[in-house]
């Protein structure tokens, strides 16, 4: 057969035969093609050194997509005078810092960045996890390259507008301009069902496919029994002592307040209370916890970026605090999971989609702080319950990016092969 002027559904069954006769078989053909390493292009403002669970996110598809033998690029916004030493690769474009949430940085408009190297990386996908610069430029590039581009929804970004800009009517037009980046993406990504109703609030009305979070921990073959009580006694945390725990932002809007009027009320109880995270009310949290003179039960240890570091803290808790109205699918919630720590959350929430109350994790009612910490001190006190709840919420919470990244790149692939043959 000649493959001259033939369309591409001929040349590849020339190319087929061809090779056939060489000895390799259509399925190895088709394997090896199936196996070929993709270049991957992921889109984000915010990257370590500035850390949060979107960061944790991109970092860990960077990190694994990149050891199953793929090329992958991190573009995100440039932070000053940092020294980006990943084995993938980082290509930054200019950003100016938000005043407001420090230390974010925001990228410079699409329109100034036609001459920033960034606006020649041709990839076979973009995956955007930011509706800002980064999500724009993903776009961009995406038509300039015609190549599949991907959005995955994070955050409620309403109540992070609400907090600095005083109009909602701003608000609103500021909520249409970041939803319209979904509107043109080839395919739209939440990490739980339940996220498509904040979608849909936003005014969202496309399709979307549910890919969840996971975890970098691996705790399997490891005795989580040891490694709580080596935790505990390495933060001095006595045998009669409950420890409980608070990881993420420190910001008013994942209700941390809240949490320390609870605590406030529980000072009859042998309590350790750890807030793990930094961010822009750290200063009036620590005000607030002289107030109440709770310095001996409460300590507020900053952002961890060791994460061996942050182990002992998930270890060493009998459980996790969140009773957030803000967050999505929070990562922490499942990485103190895996340590047999179960959390205490709010029904009806977005995040209490993958809790079954009392199984594996908590629900409490929604109400004042009294009602939270009458629910918590009746979950400390049945230490069976409690311990029987943590197993089930390590197995069912537990996932690992490393379980993840197969199912994530095979989608890559069909995404990159509906979009030639479209």
């Amino acid at each position: 057969m000649s493959c001259r002027g033939a369309g591409m559904g001929d040349f590849f069954l020339c190319i087929t035969e061809t090779l056939c006769t060489f000895g390799i078989t259509k399925n190895e053909i088709c394997v090896r093609m199936e196996n070929s390493s993709l270049k991957i292009g992921l889109f984000n403002e915010c990257f370590p050194p500035i850390q949060d669970g979107v960061a944790q996110v991109v970092e860990n598809y960077a990190r694994l997509l990149q050891v199953r033998g793929n090329d992958v690029t991190v573009a995100t916004a440039k932070v000053p005078f940092f020294d980006y030493s990943q084995p993938y690769h980082v290509r930054n474009f200019l950003s100016i810092p938000v005043l407001v949430r420090m230390p974010y940085r925001l990228g410079l408009p699409v329109w100034m960045a036609p001459f920033q190297p960034i606006m020649k990386y041709k990839a076979d996908i973009y995956h955007g996890h930011s509706p800002f610069t980064a999500g724009r430029i993903a776009l961009k590039l995406s038509k300039k390259y015609n190549a599949p581009f991907v959005m995955t929804f994070h955050s409620k970004f309403r109540d992070d507008f609400r907090r600095s800009v005083p109009s909602d009517t701003v608000v609103d037009l500021m909520i249409k301009r970041i939803m319209s980046l979904y509107e043109y993406a080839d395919e739209v990504w939440i990490p739980q069902p339940a996220v498509l109703d904040v979608m849909r609030e936003y005014g969202y009305k496309g399709k979307v496919e549910v890919v969840p979070n996971a975890i970098d921990y691996d705790l399997s073959g490891i005795d989580i029994s040891l490694l709580k009580q080596t935790s505990r006694k390495s933060l001095g945390i006595k045998s009669d002592e409950f420890c409980l725990l608070f990881v993420g932002q420190i910001i008013w809007e994942k209700n941390i307040a809240y949490i320390l009027d609870a605590v406030n009320l529980l000072r009859d109880l042998p309590i350790k209370m750890f807030f793990v995270g930094k961010g822009y009310a750290e200063s009036e949290l620590k005000e607030k916890i002289n107030r109440y003179g709770l310095n001996d039960k409460v300590v507020m240890t900053g952002q961890l970026q060791d994460r061996t570091a942050l182990q002992v803290y998930y270890a060493a808790a009998d459980i996790f605090l969140f009773p957030s109205l803000y967050d999505n699918s929070p990562l922490v919630l499942r990485e103190a999971a895996a340590h047999n720590t179960p959390a205490v959350l709010f029904e009806n929430t977005t995040s209490a989609e993958v809790i079954n109350n009392g199984v594996n994790g908590f629900l409490s009612k929604q109400g004042d702080a009294a009602v939270y910490a009458d629910y918590v001190k009746k979950i400390l006190l049945d230490k069976k319950r409690l311990d029987t709840v943590g197993l089930k919420a390590s197995q069912t919470l537990g996932l690992r990016w490393e379980q993840l990244m197969p199912e994530v790149e095979d989608r890559y692939r069909h995404l990159i092969s509906r979009k030639q043959n479209g």
